[in-house]
């Protein structure tokens, strides 16, 4: 992506998507507060000027949303990038954003999980996860069919597809977010951004729980990569939507042992982000591991055979 679309994507954002990489209320306030860089008690403010999430800090220097992000998570601009894509998802900005309540959100959320229904044999999310190379013994109540849900880029509209839903939860089951993938006769829908997050609460730390879980998880970045791994090893597996999604990952009471089915990114962004992950949890007393496909790309591609 370029860096100007990046920055176009997200303007007037901000705030909802900072949020989702972990600054809190406070820090982004437009008072003075904490730094989330240097950890200075009451040197940064961010005031968001032109709805470009710039910030200064009186240690750090001043920027933008993007740098914010590349600081915080340590990340080069491409993945920084990439990962405020998928935060960002149909988040609204400007006025719109501010003007829509936590209780409108839900309520949509709620409308489009009721208009869906669970996958069945033959239709076209179940269509879609065939062709990607998917045999599902057991259909996840965590995804739905909807017929038809309408695609924005920003204000235009591209069409109506049919939408494979996914809840997103968080540690205690409460739902955050609806992950939306529009489909077209089987495939991906001819559209910039096929897979979006519905605007919601935030959803670091929560994962889509495609499985039941007992003392015994997996976690992976995508539904397919999820699902993709469940196959391969027989380990129930919820999909964490990203990079930065596995590394704020909060498993449920009762796990005892995770396996972190990491994406092998040619800039190491999926192993960073498990292994982060994987201290933390060990650390917490956890026991966990980590498996990375041993080819540039994910466990999809090791099921399909695309990987060398």
């Amino acid at each position: 992506m370029q860096r100007h679309n990046v920055r176009e994507v997200a303007a007037g954002k901000w705030s909802a998507l900072l949020q989702g990489f972990g600054l809190t209320e406070r820090q982004l306030s437009g008072r003075h507060g904490p730094c989330p860089m240097c950890g200075g008690k009451d040197r940064f403010r961010f005031d968001d000027k032109e709805g470009r999430g710039t910030w200064f800090c009186s240690h750090c220097g001043a920027g933008d949303g993007v740098r914010l992000v590349m600081e915080v998570k340590d990340w080069d601009f491409k993945t920084a990038a990439n990962e405020i894509e998928q935060i960002a998802g149909h988040v609204t900005a400007g006025p719109q954003q501010s003007s829509r309540s936590d209780a409108e959100k839900i309520a949509s959320l709620n409308r489009a999980w009721s208009e869906s229904k669970p996958l069945m044999d033959g239709d076209e999310a179940m269509r879609y996860l065939a062709g990607r190379g998917l045999c599902l013994d057991k259909l996840p109540s965590a995804l739905r069919l909807h017929p038809g849900m309408v695609y924005r880029d920003g204000s235009e509209i591209s069409g109506k597809f049919p939408v494979m839903l996914a809840r997103v939860s968080d540690q205690l089951g409460n739902g955050l977010s609806l992950h939306r993938t529009y489909l077209n006769a089987g495939q991906k829908a001819p559209v910039e951004k096929p897979k979006k997050l519905m605007p919601g609460k935030p959803i670091s730390g929560g994962a889509i729980r495609l499985f039941d879980a007992g003392e015994f998880l997996g976690v992976a970045e995508g539904i397919e990569t999820a699902l993709a791994a469940r196959e391969l090893f027989g380990v129930p597996t919820w999909a964490c939507v990203s990079a930065h999604g596995i590394e704020t990952f909060i498993p449920p009471d009762g796990v005892q042992r995770v396996t972190v089915f990491a994406d092998n990114d040619a800039n190491f962004t999926g192993q960073k982000a498990a292994m982060s992950l994987a201290n933390r949890l060990s650390l917490a007393g956890i026991a966990t591991d980590v498996q990375v496909p041993d080819s540039i790309g994910d466990w999809l591609d090791v099921l399909t055979g695309v990987q060398a």
